[in-house]
């Protein structure tokens, strides 16, 4: 037998296996899923990454990764914009341009990367074998509100503190 026979799943067994991370995908996103996330996450395809613009990422962007519960995206997000801030004081750039663009990127691929991350926490769910996979899933997945609330509230202090420095 070939090493490509080898990996050629049964028609059947390949209809259990996009049925199952289906059912996964539903445990993990919560609700939202069959709604939008599920529609969205059918048009990405390797050769089609953009899978329509999602709103709250566009206007929320870190705070819409910490609701997700994508932290460490989340994390890396604010060291760029950090970054973005740092050099563009030393340069002396004024405007908004940078902002717009990260929520533009936000609000065009916040469904891919989302996608991306959820089929990755299912493959480490799934690795784990765990006894309880749907509770895990539960549990790992869904959202965050007070982790989003939190972050919103730091935004908004900041923003004030802005204003009043001004």
């Amino acid at each position: 037998m070939s090493l490509d026979q080898q990996f050629v799943l049964p028609s059947a067994s390949l209809e259990n296996s996009i049925y199952q991370l289906e059912q996964d995908r539903a445990m993990f996103v919560g609700a939202k899923y069959q709604s939008y996330y599920q529609k969205q996450f059918e048009k990405i395809t390797p050769k089609k990454q953009y899978a329509g613009f999602n709103i709250a990422a566009f206007f929320l962007g870190v705070i819409w990764l910490f609701y997700r519960k994508m932290y460490s995206y989340g994390f890396m997000a604010i060291a760029l914009i950090l970054v973005i801030g740092v050099i563009e004081t030393l340069l002396g750039i004024e405007g908004s341009g940078s902002t717009i663009g990260l929520s533009v990127a936000f609000g065009m691929f916040g469904n891919t990367l989302y996608k991306y991350y959820v089929d990755k926490q299912i493959a480490k769910i799934r690795q784990l074998g765990n006894a309880d996979i749907s509770t895990e899933l539960e549990n790992r997945g869904g959202t965050n509100f007070i982790a989003g609330l939190i972050l919103f509230l730091m935004v908004l202090g900041l923003i004030a503190l802005q204003i009043f420095a001004s």
